[in-house]
């Protein structure tokens, strides 16, 4: 028996993110990590910690804290305030830091990518149409209709991210290098300020070297955490 895992278990209502931080330290299945976090799927995680328990391993999983990083899918996005119409303030979020190329795309995100592009006006539009509007009421419709497309922008560039991370993924596997990734890794713990891409960079290099077979040393991981890099 596992004592930490047996009295999770025991709860009426266990939390998902502790059961799953859980699962990352006594387990060495990455991919069952993988699913279970990206899933979010407590009857698996329960599952899956009811085993651990029986088994009673004293396996500690050393790269712990990167797993449960890396794989755990299951933070909410935060939910916008129900604030006055008149006393929100709408700031606008630049989502194509990575500079990306139309050309560069499938054919299907090529399509996804103009899309987007339609959206920014209509953005800019609705936006104008609030700042102008004389009562509450036409505020309170502007925003919202603000808050839809800026939700069809991020959904665009959500799919397009994925494409390009997930391409990322299998070239760093392909080419792997280990000194290539704890070059990147060191470059990114050196810099003043990281962007978004250079932080999926990090965690797509971090995942490459834990396949390879390669610890990441505990003070490596206090530092990645430190830079909010992991």
């Amino acid at each position: 028996m596992i004592q930490e895992i047996n009295e999770y278990l025991q709860q009426a209502n266990p939390d998902f993110n502790t059961g799953f931080g859980l699962f990352c330290k006594y387990s060495p299945n990455q991919s069952l990590m993988s699913w279970i976090g990206r899933k979010k799927d407590m009857e698996m995680l329960r599952y899956e910690l009811d085993k651990l328990n029986r088994s009673g391993s004293t396996f500690i999983n050393p790269n712990a804290p990167i797993h449960e990083t890396l794989f755990n899918k299951s933070i909410p996005a935060k939910a916008l305030p129900d604030a006055p119409a008149e006393s929100v303030k709408i700031i606008f979020k630049t989502y194509d830091e990575r500079r990306t190329k139309r050309s560069d795309l499938p054919e299907a995100l090529q399509k996804v990518y103009d899309d987007i592009i339609s959206e920014y006006p209509v953005r800019r539009g609705y936006h104008e149409k609030m700042k102008m509007a004389k009562t509450d009421a036409d505020r309170a419709l502007f925003r919202t209709k603000i808050l839809e497309a800026e939700e069809r922008i991020k959904a665009g560039w959500l799919k397009i991210d994925t494409y390009l991370e997930n391409a990322e993924k299998e070239k760093v596997n392909a080419e792997f290098n280990e000194k290539s990734c704890r070059a990147y890794i060191s470059k990114a713990l050196k810099a003043e300020k990281n962007s978004d891409k250079v932080k999926s960079g990090v965690k797509i290099r971090l995942q490459a070297l834990i396949d390879h077979g390669f610890n990441i040393s505990e003070e490596t991981q206090a530092a990645l955490k430190a830079k909010e890099l992991i």
